[in-house]
């Protein structure tokens, strides 16, 4: 593989990992936009408010 690649394949592999784990429940869902949670954990937390 040559190293032009190697950036590439680690950020595709970054974002299939945390899609598996938002869809395991592991991870809480974020904004794309702002990078927030979407749901509250605990009562007061912030909160995502873009939409």
């Amino acid at each position: 593989m040559t190293n032009q690649l190697v950036v590439p394949y680690m950020v595709l592999w970054a974002v299939l990992m945390r899609a598996l784990l938002v869809r395991a429940q592991i991870a809480p869902p974020l904004c794309g936009r702002c990078g927030l949670k979407l749901e509250r954990s605990q009562l007061g937390e912030s909160i995502c408010r873009c939409h």
